[in-house]
């Protein structure tokens, strides 16, 4: 790979699938040390976060691969600690808990969709202004209990 398609791959694998920089530092063979200075400008962390929190599914896809690599290394390693019992368990509650929030999802968005169209179709612009003010601040609140 050239090194600017090496540096738009690493990021990706970085912020989209999760993976760390010793893991990318292996496929793309470039130092960790490297990576963490291209991580470092190009705010690679914040843009992971960023990423998860528009993507739920996105977010529960890197926990579940996160949860296969704890499984993977428990059965290589053939000696299963209490640490990774725990973090196992962890992930999966994890996991499980962000899958019943997902499901939820859809039919919350259509739920808001026809309201919507509801008040755009009965109410004035006064009223729709202020619901509109009370949906973001709800949203917002709902948004800060996923994180």
């Amino acid at each position: 790979m050239k090194p600017p398609q090496t540096r738009l791959f690493a990021e990706n694998s970085f912020v989209r699938e999760g993976k760390n920089l010793a893991e990318i530092a292996g496929q793309v063979g470039v130092s960790e040390r490297t990576l963490d200075r291209w991580s470092k400008d190009g705010e690679w962390l914040k843009k992971r976060q960023e990423f998860q929190h528009e993507s739920p599914q996105a977010a529960l896809d890197m926990l579940k691969s996160a949860r296969e690599m704890q499984i993977k290394k428990m059965r290589d390693n053939k000696r299963v600690t209490p640490k990774a019992i725990d973090t196992l368990h962890k992930l999966t509650a994890l996991i499980e808990k962000m899958e019943s929030r997902i499901e939820a999802i859809g039919p919350m968005l259509d739920t808001l969709e026809r309201f919507a169209q509801f008040v755009g179709a009965n109410a004035d612009d006064e009223a729709c202004a202020v619901l509109c003010e009370w949906t973001e601040k709800f949203l917002d609140e709902e948004r800060g209990k996923c994180r």
